[in-house]
């Protein structure tokens, strides 16, 4: 059997081709940065470090950067205990934001060939790193790869009522997209805790955006924003399997009414991710199109309503996190348009004026400061 058998005619292109769009690493193992952002959970990032020293870093030149989302906890201390086992590095970003951590670590750490990003609450598997560096020896026409993710339950048991696939996705972060190594299709994209980037593809790029984000309006998106601004600027995303981490649930986490709030941000970053609710609709009728979202958001408060009478907590929790989802739609939906038709004040576009988040926004309105090393 050929060894390229049963693989993709396009992945078997980019496999077999000559001039690959990305220069070729030498044989010495390429580097890795995995960046960790976090905010007053030290018990948990404290699991994550310690599941971190027992991953095989043989061969491989890896730094970890934690960086602290303005905690008020022990993280800081947690880092400096784990400092003497791992190659830890230390940021604090006190402005709030998953994105705004991020932004920072990418804009101010020495950043190895490889730049990975994940969680505070994953246990990687034993070989993690060394698949991570396997995949773009393997790939060197590929931008970015995405990894497996497996759900790790409180005491291992999951709730009856998060059985549904489409559930575990958006909820917990299962990530499961091809049986083996295959190129995402959008609107598909790789999940916040197991993803990774080479660096000159990083530096070409917008930040992520900080409007985005667990904190501070809890819009979900950052990551899928991020990547599908990667994927639109012609860069190929691959689905590599190999590279494994478990996701950890908290059991604040594991109940149905956090599911809900966590539909309504899913909804919400939908949006924000691919355009208006129903735009098709809007594009040829704009009061047909008023008229079917007042109709979808009159349906789903029926809908949300009569989840609660349901004694089947599966059927109770699908029907009414479903609902909340399109809620999130319609509302982002309603703020897009109130933001697009609402009159423009007139400003001076002076650099002076915008923001730290607005100055570091593009990669094309500003030279980018040079990487500087994490002490």
């Amino acid at each position: 059997m050929h060894p390229l058998d049963g693989i993709s005619g396009e992945l078997k292109t980019l496999l077999t081709s000559s001039e690959p769009p990305f220069i070729i690493m030498a044989d010495d193992t390429p580097g890795i940065t995995v960046l960790i952002a976090t905010c007053n959970r030290a018990a948990v990032l404290s699991e994550t470090l310690e599941a971190l020293t027992c991953v095989d870093r043989a061969g491989i030149d890896c730094s970890i950067v934690v960086i602290d989302n303005n905690s008020s906890d022990d993280t800081a201390e947690v880092v400096k205990e784990c400092g003497t086992r791992l190659p830890l590095s230390y940021l604090r970003e006190p402005r709030p934001g998953k994105s705004c951590a991020l932004n920072k670590a990418l804009r101010e750490c020495a950043l190895k060939e490889i730049v990975v990003f994940t969680d505070d609450d994953v246990t990687p598997a034993r070989n993690w790193l060394q698949e991570i560096v396997s995949s773009v020896k393997k790939w060197p026409g590929i931008a970015a790869f995405g990894g497996k993710v497996e759900v790790a339950w409180p005491d291992n048991k999951q709730p009856e009522w998060a059985m549904q696939d489409w559930m575990m996705g958006f909820g917990f972060s299962r990530h499961n997209y091809a049986d083996g190594e295959a190129l995402y299709a959008p609107p598909n994209y790789p999940v916040g805790p197991n993803f990774w980037v080479r660096k000159h593809v990083v530096q070409t790029l917008p930040f992520f955006d900080e409007t985005l984000g667990p904190r501070p309006k809890r819009i979900m998106g950052e990551e899928t924003s991020f990547l599908a601004n990667l994927q639109s600027r012609g860069f190929q995303i691959l689905y590599y399997p190999g590279a494994e981490v478990y996701h950890r649930i908290l059991r604040e986490t594991c109940t149905v009414p956090w599911l809900r709030r966590r539909a309504y941000t899913y909804g919400r970053g939908r949006i924000r991710a691919y355009g208006w609710h129903r735009h098709d609709i809007y594009l040829k009728n704009r009061v047909l199109w008023c008229m079917v979202l007042v109709a979808q958001a009159s349906y789903n408060v029926l809908r949300f309503l009569s989840g609660f009478v349901l004694r089947d907590p599966k059927r109770n929790c699908e029907r009414t996190v479903s609902a909340m989802i399109i809620f999130g739609q319609i509302h982002e939906t309603a703020n897009q348009v109130f933001e697009h038709f609402k009159p423009k004040r007139r400003e001076k576009a002076e650099w002076s004026q915008q923001t730290t988040a607005q100055n570091y926004s593009t990669l094309e309105r500003i030279a980018r400061a040079p990487y500087e090393k994490v002490d």
